[in-house]
């Protein structure tokens, strides 16, 4: 009898292991922009322009976006944009915003229906994901990364396995002149860092350890059946 419930300890140790092996663990996650752009309330663009500059390109005023596809994700924590400077014009500072969009992410994509004078407004308006202090020039090389704040983590949370947006706006005197960030940006992505919680699904090892614990128990009710009746 003793061995008996000493194999059923045994094997429920086992099975509760091998069902317990895929957990969500907190991860660090890089996301590259699936779409990334710029919209205009007066200047024409194409599907193929990925060129993200922010700010005032004379005559025309720009604002950029990036949009991510999120996958599955679960408890973001943190969030960080990270985009390559490439060239700036200007002031030797800029004041870059990022809010957030409630554009959809295929109307973004459609980059041919500028210029559009909604969706400008939206990407410079709204929620505030962060505001930064940016050097108009320096290394063109350089990753800049931006601290989004709670309001863009609460929404990150909010469109898990979901396309995010992200829309970028200069604010300050940028009408006259040539005011601007990531000029010369095309064929480049943004990256969006997040530490969260990745979404898993049950490995076999799930299944096995279920499966050998539910043997396991059943060859064990037939042999206490046996030693009843002895």
């Amino acid at each position: 009898m003793k061995k008996c419930y000493k194999l059923a300890i045994t094997a429920a140790i086992v099975g509760f292991g091998l069902g317990t092996l895929n957990v969500a663990q907190a991860a660090n996650v890089s996301f590259s922009s699936s779409n990334e752009g710029w919209w205009s309330a007066s200047a024409s663009n194409n599907n193929n322009n990925d060129n993200y500059l922010t700010g005032n390109s004379n005559p025309a005023n720009l604002r950029s976006f990036f949009t991510f596809d999120l996958s599955a994700l679960a408890g973001v924590s943190s969030a960080t944009l990270q985009v390559q400077r490439f060239e700036g014009s200007g002031n030797p500072t800029q004041t870059l915003v990022f809010f957030d969009v409630s554009t959809s992410a295929d109307v973004l994509s459609q980059k041919v229906n500028n210029p559009n004078i909604n969706i400008y407004n939206d990407l410079g308006s709204g929620k505030n994901y962060g505001t930064f202090n940016v050097n108009t020039f320096g290394d063109s090389d350089e990753i800049l990364s931006f601290v989004l704040n709670s309001d863009a983590i609460a929404d990150i949370n909010a469109r898990s396995g979901q396309f995010f947006s992200i829309g970028g706006a200069l604010l300050g005197d940028i009408e006259t002149g040539n005011q601007y960030l990531f000029g010369f940006s095309g064929d480049s992505s943004a990256t969006l860092v997040v530490d969260a919680d990745l979404a898993t699904v049950p490995e076999p090892g799930t299944f096995g350890g279920a499966a050998l614990a539910g043997i396991t128990g059943f060859w064990l009710k037939r042999k206490r059946k046996a030693f009843q009746g002895l």
